[in-house]
């Protein structure tokens, strides 16, 4: 059951979550980023440089090592997922923009979480010289699961945008379910593997400064609260399914998916935190300018 879940469950629903994205995505997004690329820009940037570094802080000073800290590395490569579209929207964000980031970052994630997380474990010394990323399938299995589902919904939402738009919304409730529902099965196989609190306080540091300090470098760049919103929100929630599949179903590495599924679990607890933040401050507002 455990390698039934692994190898073929998982990735077919992430790829069908891609196809779910990819189904509410025109060229219009990209569009978008390419007339106003500074924000779009520096939320791949906040991203792909800033959340990678951070976990390498988290892995220093709570001195992790070993599949721990593989874990938590190759979960900062993780694109943003729905969730994140979610909680921007919660948070009275940009969400065209967070749409617009999870996909572009989905669509590089092929080319670099391989790189970079192979690069990681090279330079790991002892601990993670047991683990070894075929970097070669990495990519082709990551542009299958992906990159491709997503310009399938692309090509269905030109082709026939009738049929996406009746598609989109209970496709997305549908992925997200059954997400759901493999994260629990992974958690009840691994659950020997899960009971340690330092891994829940490394996710909970990376998922909190990520959204803290991204969302300050949004707001000094833009001066815009719902971007400083949307960077947050986008840089602190990541796609988790992405580091499982990588895990679990390419390096066989039950041991290496501890941390992202505990961050699947845990990451709701900071999201919907910051959504109580930004609403509880909105309102604060609302009712000085009202007076």
């Amino acid at each position: 059951m455990s390698q039934l879940l692994s190898q073929i469950i998982l990735p077919a629903v992430l790829a069908f979550i891609m196809l779910a994205m990819g189904l509410g995505l025109s060229p219009r997004h990209f569009s978008a980023v390419l007339r106003a690329p500074a924000m779009p820009l520096l939320g791949l940037v906040l991203q792909l440089l800033l959340l990678p570094a951070l976990a390498l802080v988290v892995i220093a000073i709570l001195g992790l090592d070993g599949p721990t800290a593989a874990g938590l590395f190759l979960l900062s490569l993780c694109p943003g997922g729905a969730t994140s579209n979610l909680f921007a929207y919660l948070a009275n964000g940009q969400v065209a923009l967070s749409i617009a980031l999870t996909a572009i970052s989905s669509l590089l994630v092929p080319f670099t979480l391989p790189l970079l997380f192979g690069l990681y474990l090279a330079q790991s010394g002892s601990d993670a010289t047991a683990l070894q990323l075929p970097i070669g399938p990495t990519i082709n299995q990551l542009l299958i699961v992906t990159f491709v589902p997503v310009l399938v919904g692309m090509a269905i939402r030109h082709w026939a945008s009738a049929w996406a738009d009746r598609l989109e919304p209970w496709s997305k409730r549908l992925g997200t379910g059954l997400m759901l529902i493999v994260v629990l099965g992974l958690i009840v196989t691994n659950w020997p593997l899960l009971q340690d609190p330092i891994k829940a306080l490394a996710v909970l540091m990376l998922s909190c400064t990520a959204m803290l300090l991204s969302g300050w470098i949004a707001f000094r760049a833009s001066r815009d609260a719902a971007i400083a919103r949307t960077l947050a929100v986008e840089v602190g929630i990541q796609n988790a399914g992405t580091a499982l599949l990588v895990a679990i179903s390419l390096m066989h590495q039950p041991a290496l998916a501890v941390v992202p599924l505990i961050y699947g679990v845990l990451m709701n607890v900071p999201g919907f935190g910051f959504v109580a933040w930004v609403r509880y401050r909105d309102g604060r507002a609302s009712a000085v300018s009202a007076t």
